[in-house]
């Protein structure tokens, strides 16, 4: 049974896609801002709630049903970012609320992992299709490293800089997870973060959906901090200094930086 909570005085932004239609790549990463030479740190040295999605073995993670090649089970983020969170989870605090973190850091070998998922699932469901064709398919979900330079920032999967995060909430007592609309890499149309926003504007929901709530509680606390989500994609990625942050910036922030300064980073041990 789903328990009532305190509600945030909060809505998700509601955008459009033309408003983050650029590639990030194309945003530069100002390599001389002394903020990118900020470390990685352990999730667990600020006692923020995890479970390594691509690394569970238990197959009790969809779509993959095994662990992903690369993946690692502990997760990293850079030091601030790291601190971030520990913050909004005091902000969470009088709401019996919490972050759990579901990937950070993500090495140049996982996002290769997660590549290969999606374009064996691609030749699986189109068996007579051609490599445009499956390589378009595998594009929806992820990103492809066969490029990757550490020289070149246009060549940088987002996860590689330690920057960006996915998360979700669960309940501080009963570490229960909210209900959200959408799990964790569940292809649908309500994994977007204004999905609830949009039904509730046209009348198919009504304030009191937990779903609604739920994602404004989640946005609210997260913003605080400065980190932020592009609400026309999926509601569980966040970032904070990175290029995806800088582009976002332009539809949230006043003075948007007009570069990123954290870039690519090695995996920590």
């Amino acid at each position: 049974m789903t328990r009532s909570r305190m509600r945030v005085d909060h809505q998700v932004p509601i955008t459009s896609p033309q408003m983050f239609s650029s590639p990030y790549s194309e945003i530069p990463v100002d390599k001389n801002d002394p903020r990118g030479r900020e470390p990685l740190i352990p999730l667990e040295s600020v006692g923020v709630a995890f479970e390594s999605y691509y690394a569970k073995t238990d197959g009790k993670n969809p779509p993959f049903g095994r662990s992903i090649e690369g993946s690692r089970q502990d997760v990293w983020l850079r030091k601030s970012v790291a601190e971030k969170l520990a913050r909004v989870n005091e902000l969470l605090r009088p709401f019996e609320a919490e972050l759990f973190v579901l990937d950070g850091h993500r090495s140049v070998a996982c996002q290769q992992g997660l590549w290969n998922f999606f374009y064996r699932k691609a030749k699986q469901l189109n068996p007579t299709g051609n490599e445009q064709e499956h390589r378009a398919y595998a594009k929806q979900f992820i990103v492809d490293p066969v490029a990757f330079d550490e020289a070149d920032s246009r060549t940088w999967p987002a996860h590689t800089n330690g920057a960006a995060v996915d998360l979700t909430l669960r309940d501080s007592v009963t570490k229960e997870l909210l209900e959200m609309g959408a799990l964790f890499e569940e292809d649908v149309e309500a994994n977007v973060g204004d999905y609830f926003e949009r039904q509730l504007a046209a009348g198919h929901i009504d304030e009191n959906d937990v779903r609604l709530q739920n994602r404004r509680l989640l946005n609210w606390a997260m913003t605080q901090e400065g980190l932020l989500n592009e609400t026309v994609k999926v509601f569980w990625h966040y970032d904070w200094g990175n290029e995806i942050y800088a582009r976002a910036s332009g539809a949230f922030l006043q003075d948007p930086p007009q570069a990123a300064w954290y870039g690519y980073i090695e995996p920590s041990r």
